[in-house]
């Protein structure tokens, strides 16, 4: 508590963008309510955003970024997936039932408002599956395009979904892999759908390898950030390939501290080789709202990254940006130049602790970037 505020004290601008971003985001606060009282007394539409407050606060202050004419088509993107999700991380469900439920989702969505009771593994999740036909409805009503792109998404997710099922992550090919089907996807996604809004038309959009490469970039540092969590709950998503030449076991890592950063900063310096492409879909977008949306998280995850870097507290607990940091970035990043700087700023910053010069070679690769 002291050291927080003797840092506040000294970065008043930060403490004050908080104040700004607490005051703003009090209206995404999640009802008391289950959503199953919720259900009963609202329409369809106010629902789907009352059940994204539940499952995901932070997602319903993001898609406030967007234009009107994306929000809906968002909202019911991210709650479909998240119900998608919900089926398998369920691990009641028998693994035959189980993918196929996952394989005939999107086919399903498109014919019935339907409804899955005691499928999920929190009350949350088991009450938005409870009344997703709601959900559905709403998907329904949605513009061609829309749905077309929601529901391609679906389908090529839940392959994956299946193809994990029975596969690890052990090499970094098997990374990419896995992080394609659970965030590059919905980077895909993403982009599909700006461009049938019509709001976005660069061909950087249509490029799937760019947009992938937007979501990796949020997934592993996610996945690198939650070791010590992930150990706890019996998860593994550290690829072998990076760990299994120095211990026996992950969690070893937890006890050789100085193997476990040795790890940590070779995974994170692979999260940052998507640098370069992150800031080249974002400088193609014009619409200053998507460009907010889509910006705040990368800075978020170079943030997260520069903290995590040599940092040996990741191996047992979670580690995260100060709330200043993350509150400066929702209430000031507006354009393109703002968001540059801050990529090469905190990429010379990581280029002096890495002794191996390959994140000299990030940043050169990002010399049109780079501060004049």
């Amino acid at each position: 508590m002291i050291a927080r505020i003797l840092y506040y004290s000294s970065h008043p601008q930060e403490l004050s963008y908080l104040f700004q971003m607490k005051k703003e985001f009090a209206q995404f606060k999640p009802s008391e309510e289950r959503l199953t009282s919720i259900a009963s007394n609202t329409s369809d539409h106010e629902f789907c955003y009352e059940a994204l407050k539940k499952v995901s606060r932070s997602f319903a202050v993001v898609i406030q970024q967007l234009p009107k004419d994306l929000q809906d088509p968002v909202c019911l993107f991210y709650l479909i997936l998240r119900g998608l999700d919900t089926v398998e991380d369920d691990m009641s469900i028998d693994q035959k039932e189980k993918e196929q439920m996952l394989i005939s989702f999107a086919d399903r969505m498109n014919k019935e408002a339907f409804i899955m009771e005691n499928v999920g593994d929190t009350q949350d999740y088991r009450d938005l599956m409870l009344h997703f036909d709601k959900v559905i409805r709403e998907y329904q009503n949605l513009a061609p395009g829309y749905q077309q792109v929601i529901t391609d998404i679906t389908n090529r997710m839940a392959m994956g979904m299946n193809k994990y099922a029975h596969l690890s992550v052990v090499s970094y090919e098997d990374w990419d892999d896995y992080c394609h089907y659970v965030a590059g996807l919905v980077g895909i996604g993403l982009s599909q759908l700006f461009l049938a809004s019509s709001l976005e038309d660069s061909n950087n959009l249509k490029n799937e390898t760019l947009s992938n490469e937007m979501g990796l970039f949020l997934q592993k540092t996610n996945i690198i950030r939650d070791y010590a969590e992930d150990l706890e709950q019996d998860r593994v998503f550290w690829p072998e390939e990076a760990w299994k030449s120095r211990v026996e076991k992950l969690e070893e890592l937890q006890k050789n501290e100085s193997k476990g950063i040795e790890v940590l900063n070779e995974l994170i310096i692979n999260a940052l080789q998507h640098a370069p492409a992150c800031m080249e879909y974002l400088e193609s977008l014009k619409n200053t709202q998507v460009f907010r949306f889509c910006a705040i998280p990368q800075l978020m995850a170079i943030a997260t990254l520069r903290e995590l870097f040599n940092n040996e507290n990741v191996l047992h607990k979670n580690v995260k940006i100060r709330k200043g940091k993350t509150a400066k970035y929702f209430m000031s990043i507006t354009n393109f130049e703002q968001s540059k700087n801050e990529f090469v700023k905190i990429l010379q910053e990581l280029s002096k602790l890495d002794r191996t010069g390959k994140i000299s070679a990030i940043l050169s690769k990002m010399h049109t970037y780079e501060n004049v």
